[in-house]
């Protein structure tokens, strides 16, 4: 028999000694286990689960004399470029629109320059459905008419939120990113307010079934990020600390002539993909589709012992 515990907030806080005991799991407040000696045990929350003991002297957050560390909101992580920028503080490059690059200037001769705003939409959705698949295709296809529309502004999806925060390339970056955190608490004795803000690298989906499942053509490599540690508490009686971490990606959803160097000739997964390409960008830099910034969310929650960490 399995024991299943939902909660929206779980918080077992623990004075002393706390024991609870069933036929399959075993609780005390100096070393918590929870086994399932049958079957399986189940701990879900879609909220934070926090299951903290205060040790002989019973001081939760009240009643520690040491003092209790507590930050709201702090950022903590940002990458070098802002969304909608290059690194030099510039417009990027993707982000125009209706501007005719001389730099392009090639493509007019191509055929596919000559294909009215419609045919050029139409091989835009179709280099979106042979990239994507499932809820990805309905994301990829949003996007598409955002663009073709000339909506511009944020785009924002909890289906590509959840389809990043399932995505083995998070879990690696996170990874990364947490191991510098921790590296950073400890040298500011776990105060974040006293921390400087670390430099953020760029989240990349370039695996093979990124590239058929839609984060590939959809997002790609992030543009920008920035992570913030949220209502964060340090115990300096119990050296326990908590929070969330908080990860925000921005992307482009518009391509630069780059793009069409590397892409305009490609014949994979569909014969004419190069054209499709060349479509999306002539809507942007030569018709009335405008590009916009594609904004994604991923929250982590943390917690630890400083003296364990």
């Amino acid at each position: 028999m399995a024991i299943i515990k939902k909660a929206n907030n779980i918080n077992i806080q623990v004075s002393n000694n706390y024991t609870s005991l069933s036929k399959i799991s075993h609780e005390e407040s100096g070393e918590v286990i929870i086994e399932a000696t049958k079957q399986n045990l189940e701990l879900s929350s879609q909220k934070r689960a926090i299951l903290q003991g205060f040790g002989k002297d019973g001081k939760g957050d009240d009643g520690c004399k040491e003092g209790v560390i507590k930050v709201g909101n702090k950022l903590i992580g940002k990458a070098k470029r802002e969304p909608g920028f290059g690194y030099d503080g510039t417009k990027a490059e993707d982000m125009f629109f209706a501007d005719s690059p001389i730099s392009s200037a090639s493509i007019k001769n191509d055929p596919v320059f000559k294909l009215s705003d419609a045919t050029l939409g139409a091989y835009l959705d179709q280099l979106m459905t042979s990239l994507s698949i499932g809820d990805m295709e309905t994301v990829a296809l949003e996007m598409a008419d955002r663009f073709k529309n000339g909506t511009g502004g944020t785009y924002k999806s909890d289906i590509l939120n959840k389809e990043i925060s399932n995505n083995p390339a998070f879990t690696t970056y996170h990874n990364s990113f947490l191991a510098e955190l921790k590296e950073e608490l400890k040298k500011n004795s776990y105060d974040p307010s006293s921390m400087k803000t670390i430099p953020m690298n760029l989240l990349n989906f370039s695996s093979f079934w990124d590239k058929v499942s839609g984060l590939g053509i959809t997002v790609h490599q992030v543009w920008s990020a920035k992570a913030e540690i949220l209502d964060y508490s340090y115990n300096k009686c119990t050296k326990m600390w908590s929070g969330t971490l908080k990860y925000t990606f921005y992307d482009h959803f518009g391509l630069d002539w780059e793009d069409i160097k590397k892409h305009g000739e490609d014949r994979i997964p569909q014969y004419h993909t190069g054209d499709f390409f060349k479509a999306w960008y002539i809507l942007q830099h030569y018709r009335s589709a405008k590009p916009f910034i594609t904004e994604m969310e991923r929250t982590v929650y943390l917690g630890g012992n400083s003296d364990r960490d």
